[in-house]
């Protein structure tokens, strides 16, 4: 159930087009859960997963993947935990989830790259991740599609 709180923060609107940053890796880390993969909770299917999830360590930095305004900045919602939303203008917005920590309050103007939050295991979450959702709108879509593929921007900075 989407608390009001989320729902109104996603039906705000900013027409500057601040999504025309372009996107990174909000953190990076192995994968460890897909878009559209079935949850089962106790045994029983439920919902399925809107986000990408990047296993890292509690407290990692959370950075901004694109240019946008906070529109959500909670610290305890029931299911996510502290939970994080950036609006990228046109409806274009990131959900982060599970944070241990929020460093930007509501109104805040970001910039891509600028640290926002850290990693967590708040609400209902089995250990410390990152989960990022992105929203077009009503639409769900899968945020790694907006990005280049983890295993290239590991290999990067690998080099």
């Amino acid at each position: 159930m989407i608390s009001r709180q989320a729902r109104k923060a996603r039906t705000e609107r900013f027409t500057t087009e601040y999504y025309k940053s372009g996107f990174v890796w909000p953190a990076t880390g192995r994968i460890s859960g897909v878009y559209g993969s079935q949850r089962i909770l106790n045994g029983q299917p439920r919902a399925a997963h809107w986000g990408v999830d990047v296993a890292v360590p509690m407290g990692t930095p959370v950075v901004a993947p694109a240019d946008g305004v906070v529109t959500l900045a909670h610290p305890d919602m029931y299911f996510s935990g502290a939970t994080l939303f950036i609006d990228h203008g046109l409806g274009v917005v990131s959900a982060f989830l599970h944070l241990s920590k929020i460093d930007v309050k509501v109104g805040d103007v970001v910039h891509q790259g600028d640290v926002v939050a850290h990693s967590g295991a708040s609400g209902r979450a089995t250990g410390p991740h990152l989960d990022w959702r992105v929203n077009v709108g009503p639409t769900r879509i899968d945020a790694a599609l907006l990005v280049p593929p983890m295993e290239q921007v590991l290999a990067g900075a690998k080099k």
